[in-house]
């Protein structure tokens, strides 16, 4: 379990979206299945929020471990007028699910592949238009 606050940053890619720099998330609430995360410098009007969380499921060699990393970003600082009253909200996640016994087939550089495709396509030039397009 990630226990620690995080600094994250988005350089070392010119395609990268949402360039902001290094952002700290600190912990805010250990929670009973993962970790609350926040930015601490905009809470109050623009929070940013980084939940970790992990859930098991099945027995055996069918028991699954399954992880998840969310980002969250609420506009508290819009005119609810201009919005209809609703508080303007939007979250990005990454769940990976696996095998807790595989045998061996399943190994960390195959989820380590597929996690790096998935970031990979999200990264590459136009793509993440094209997904908020609806295109892909």
């Amino acid at each position: 379990m990630l226990t620690a606050d995080l600094t994250l940053t988005d350089s070392g890619s010119a395609t990268k979206p949402g360039a902001e720099g290094a952002k700290v998330y600190a912990l805010v609430a250990s929670l009973l299945d993962g970790n609350l995360r926040r930015i601490a410098a905009n809470a109050t009007t623009v929070p940013h929020e980084l939940r970790t969380k992990h859930a098991l499921s099945g027995t055996g060699f069918k028991q699954r471990c399954r992880s998840l990393v969310r980002a969250d970003l609420t506009r508290l600082d819009t005119d609810p007028t201009a919005t209809g009253g609703v508080v303007p909200t939007t979250s990005v996640q990454l769940v990976i699910d696996r095998p807790i016994q595989s045998g061996g087939f399943i190994t960390v550089a195959h989820i380590q592949t597929l996690v790096g495709a998935v970031v990979d396509c999200v990264l590459q030039s136009g793509n993440l238009d094209k997904l908020l397009n609806m295109e892909a």
